[in-house]
């Protein structure tokens, strides 16, 4: 929560079809399931040769694994993310439904779809860095040392992450289809909302890393991945 000036606080720190062969079965415990678990996962894993066949040539499967790193004034991300939260600055009113904007395009690299977004939103990255500078400010934050911190934020959040998640996205439905021998879609605005990612034939789906601590919702079968950018693979799991 962000406080206003004056307020007393105490501060905490802190697709290429592949055969059905090439599965890993693990066990997880039931505890994990809230409806019906089969206690049988299925554990992908997908280099990033195989992520390059399955989205295109000129993609470059280790770029989609790769995370740009921002070195923040220390505790000072999670300071930034708490004000961004609280006044909305990245929310979809104010910086496009970025789902739907991805979804409906082929962007076959991150400058792509840069070079789009910020044609059609020429002034969305400023005018979110200037909410949550404000937002910041009225927390008695002196922000003039970190605007650059503020805007680099936005732009990886806009940019970056949206560019690589949604790629995973595509990647892990792509992957599931192909397993389940199955057709695949994205989700609607509406369905996305819900928190689906896409389905795969009639299953809706929600693509989250494993660090996600959003809950899972009853009826939406979750696919929980992870990035080794050392060995460039991509791997995830889902209930069979």
């Amino acid at each position: 929560m962000i406080v206003k000036c004056g307020s007393k606080v105490n501060v905490i720190r802190r697709s290429r079809r592949v055969e059905i062969s090439n599965i890993k079965r693990i066990n997880l415990k039931k505890s994990n399931f809230k409806r019906k678990p089969t206690n049988k996962f299925a554990e992908i894993i997908i280099d990033s040769k195989e992520i390059k066949e399955m989205l295109g040539r000129r993609i470059s499967g280790k770029k989609i694994l790769e995370k740009k790193m921002i070195n923040y004034p220390k505790y000072f991300y999670g300071f930034i993310n708490k004000a961004n939260k609280q006044s909305g600055a990245t929310h979809s009113r104010n910086v496009g439904k970025l789902h739907s904007l991805f979804k409906n395009r082929k962007f076959e690299n991150l400058n792509e779809w840069k070079k789009w977004y910020l044609s059609k939103y020429p002034k969305a990255i400023q005018e979110a860095t200037n909410t949550i500078l404000f937002t910041l400010k009225e927390a008695c934050v002196d922000t003039r040392k970190y605007k650059k911190y503020v805007k680099l934020f936005v732009e990886n959040l806009i940019i970056n992450q949206t560019y690589s998640g949604l790629k995973i996205q595509e990647i892990v439905l792509i992957k599931m289809a192909s397993i389940l021998k199955q057709d695949y879609r994205w989700s609607t605005d509406k369905e996305d909302s819900s928190g689906i990612d896409g389905f795969v034939g009639d299953i809706p789906v929600s693509v989250k890393p494993v660090t996600s601590q959003q809950k899972k919702k009853a009826g939406v079968k979750r696919a929980n991945y992870t990035i080794n950018k050392e060995r460039n693979i991509l791997s995830f799991t889902f209930s069979l």
